[in-house]
């Protein structure tokens, strides 16, 4: 409208593009090994087609205990390193991820990678008399990495026991062999510590492999 003068009508046509939104992921890997995690469009989350990924450098926990990870400024098709463990305890890797569809840059997520310990022993050698035992019980410390024991009762969770002032029980039962059966002094159970007195009902792993009840895995709520 100029003064009283209208003028021809004209129109405006507004691209929207799709801006990507994408929930948190996890994964799980043996130390050593890739993990891809690759989003996909439906349900809560939008993934245009052609989104690609950049990351900043993980957040390791506990600190310096993964190799292999690293930030990445050019956009990937998918999210993916190898990664190493280098203790003999599980370890994560936080990710933090932008997805960028076409010029639009969606929210940040996170990629969090459990990388799972993967035992590295040498060569071992011993030398017996005829007829003697010998033993060979390898050690975590120097190069060589050996995971602490864990035991997964199911899935209600995990318990971890200590090898400290390990004993043996006697086996048991009636009109059956039952297998002798190693009990710890102290078990980690979801983030509790439980004693000498809670022991028999966590952790038990017998000679032939572990052999846990659902009554025990209760312990572990």
């Amino acid at each position: 409208m100029s003064g009283t003068c209208a003028g021809a009508t004209f129109t405006v046509t507004v691209t929207v593009n799709p801006r990507a939104t994408i929930a948190n992921k996890t994964a799980t890997i043996c130390s050593g090994a890739a993990f891809s995690i690759t989003p996909v469009n439906g349900g809560a989350e939008i993934v245009p087609g052609g989104t690609t990924y950049t990351w900043t450098a993980p957040v390791l926990a506990p600190a310096a205990s993964i190799t292999g990870g690293s930030a990445q400024g050019t956009g990937q098709a998918s999210i993916s390193q190898t990664l190493t463990n280098t203790t003999n305890a599980v370890a994560t890797a936080t990710y933090t991820v932008t997805p960028m569809s076409g010029t639009c840059a969606g929210a940040t997520f996170t990629v969090t990678v459990t990388v799972n310990p993967r035992a590295t022993i040498a060569n071992k050698t011993a030398t017996i008399c005829s007829g003697a035992a010998f033993s060979i019980t390898p050690v975590n410390g120097g190069a060589e990495i050996v995971p602490a024991e864990r035991h997964t009762l199911d899935s209600t969770g995990t318990c971890t026991c200590s090898l400290n002032n390990r004993r043996q029980r006697p086996g048991h039962g009636s009109g059956k062999h039952q297998p002798d059966t190693h009990e710890y002094d102290q078990c980690s159970c979801n983030g509790n510590i439980y004693s000498d007195a809670d022991v028999g009902n966590l952790c038990r792993s017998d000679l032939y492999g572990d052999r846990h009840s659902k009554s025990e895995s209760n312990n572990c709520k």
